[in-house]
């Protein structure tokens, strides 16, 4: 080991006593101590009475996260700190949205049946702060709340492409979203001029003329996925077994960096997406049915992507120095199978003590698929120890 010390005197020259030498047997030892900072943060509710005697007391959450990463840190992809992070798509457009479908939905006659909550969440960055604290703290109880829609970077939508997420946990889900998609190309055609040749006939005049044609150009191409879990606010609302809904026009080269910026907004597409949405909120509210929910397909999507393995667990984000909190476990998984459950919080894995998010991560990549590995957890104020086999990634 090579010790260093460089000493100035007056005359600014260097001290030859502490010139560079060269340490047999030496350890060092090097301890990082992490302060938890804690900041004020809130959500902003907007709410719109329903019109219903007894409907209005179920409600549609509609919500959007409004916080970014300020100047970057962690969660930044720039190669710079300190330069404004603006998220304009992430996730301006989806607070922008929340914004512009409250003012549809309360200026819709008749008034829509149901309660609709606008919830702009907080800490979503953080680790889904916000739409945590909404459903410990619900403003209407979770056993009347309806179904969640959730819109998460919805403003740079190219070649027509939406990606919806949550279609598998409520069967009324998908033939709901290819009739509102259906619409989006309804045209209607009043005078001689002839519809666009992409049109297709639905309502024919008497002359021969179509009088109503759907314009496919006019219609998204959908990218549907069933889970109900992603590493966005809806998470939330799925754990507490509601339907939920994720509205996504994909990542991209600007993703958490400054230059995600206003210019780069495709606000025409954007505003087609929120007129999917209404007709979407429309639907639910105009059924007397509620959507059922039901378990969907789990997919291996978010934040795990790039392990080997695969356990099955939805890990809580938030930061904390006391073990991982689970907020669910996915059925038929490999923890399930080991006896994991909402609510434990992981202390040790294979070997290793784990006290955040971070730790578990680094035990993660350790792990290999096939392999038996002790996983300690606290269970309320039981600390167990469990048998845990990993999977491969598909």
């Amino acid at each position: 080991m090579i010790a260093t010390a460089t000493k100035l005197g007056r005359t600014g020259e260097r001290d030859k006593t502490l010139e560079p030498r060269l340490l047999d047997s030496v350890k060092v030892t090097l301890q990082a101590d992490i302060v938890r900072r804690e900041v004020a943060a809130a959500n902003v509710i907007g709410i719109l009475e329903g019109s219903d005697p007894n409907l209005k007391n179920e409600a549609i959450v509609i919500g959007a996260h409004y916080d970014h990463l300020g100047r970057g840190g962690a969660g930044s992809l720039a190669q710079r700190e300190g330069d404004v992070h603006h998220g304009a798509d992430d996730n301006a457009s989806g607070t922008a949205g929340l914004i512009e479908l409250a003012r549809i939905l309360s200026t819709q006659r008749p008034k829509p049946r149901r309660t609709i909550v606008f919830v702009a969440f907080s800490g979503e960055e953080e680790g889904l702060l916000g739409s945590k604290y909404y459903v410990d703290h619900p403003v209407i109880p979770l056993a009347n709340t309806v179904a969640m829609i959730n819109m998460d970077m919805i403003g740079r939508m190219k070649d027509r492409k939406l990606v919806i997420g949550g279609v598998g946990t409520a069967p009324e889900w998908q033939p709901m979203i290819e009739r509102a998609n259906l619409l989006q190309g309804l045209t209607v055609n009043a005078s001689s001029t002839a519809h666009p040749s992409s049109s297709l006939p639905m309502v024919v005049g008497a002359s021969g003329r179509m009088v109503v044609g759907n314009d496919v150009t006019k219609q998204f191409l959908l990218t549907l996925n069933e889970d109900g879990f992603g590493p966005s606010d809806h998470s939330s609302f799925y754990a507490k077994q509601i339907p939920v809904l994720f509205f996504w026009t994909g990542t991209h080269v600007d993703y958490h960096k400054p230059s995600d910026t206003a210019e780069k907004i495709n606000y025409d597409d954007e505003a087609r997406i929120l007129a999917m949405v209404a007709r979407i909120v429309h639907d639910i509210d105009a059924s007397d049915k509620r959507p059922t929910y039901q378990v969907a397909k789990s997919a291996a999507t978010g934040r795990w992507i790039g392990f080997r393995v695969y356990l099955g667990t939805i890990p809580n984000y938030a930061d904390s120095s006391d073990g991982l909190l689970l907020d669910g476990v996915r059925d038929d998984s490999p923890a399930a199978h080991a006896g994991l459950k909402a609510g434990d919080r992981i202390v040790k894995m294979a070997g290793r003590d784990v006290r955040n998010v971070y730790d578990y991560t680094a035990a993660l990549g350790e792990l290999k698929a096939g392999h038996e590995y002790e996983v300690e957890i606290m269970r309320g104020s039981e600390r167990l120890k469990l048998k845990l086999r990993p999977a491969g990634r598909k």
